[in-house]
């Protein structure tokens, strides 16, 4: 009998304690929620929430670099972007404001690189991003 309790406490205890990709969601889409509200430091909690569950929620590392670029906290976005690219190369969203990033710092070749990027990815709408990439 003790050792079933005990199985079941250790069933338990694993269970809680690994990756939880359904209890990450909720949190980004409150994240996503406060970051459309303009509530920046609730999205970025939220979102440290959801990777804290669910540390390959790449979305998750996408978006709280929305919120640090929206507080001008550029070196924290990038970071978070990269993180993103880093789990999944093929995710357009952080490419695209990296190239953002380097635009408003007037490093014309590297927007364009990350534009490029972002395009070739499945960004839509790009083409005013990149028509002028030629020239850089």
């Amino acid at each position: 009998m003790k050792r079933l309790i005990f199985a079941n406490l250790a069933l338990l205890f694993l269970v809680s304690c690994g990756p939880n990709p359904e209890k990450s969601r909720v949190f980004m889409n409150k994240g996503i929620d406060y970051l459309y509200a303009s509530q920046i430091d609730e999205a970025i909690e939220e979102f440290n929430k959801a990777i804290k569950y669910d540390a390959t929620n790449y979305e998750a590392y996408y978006h709280r670099g929305c919120a640090y670029s929206n507080n001008f906290k550029n070196e924290q976005a990038f970071k978070d972007w990269n993180k993103a690219i880093e789990l999944k190369s093929d995710y357009p969203d952080p490419y695209f404001n990296i190239g953002l990033i380097y635009r408003r710092q007037n490093d014309y070749s590297m927007a364009c690189y990350y534009f490029k990027l972002a395009e070739k990815y499945g960004r839509q709408n790009m083409e005013d991003y990149v028509k002028y990439c030629d020239y850089y």
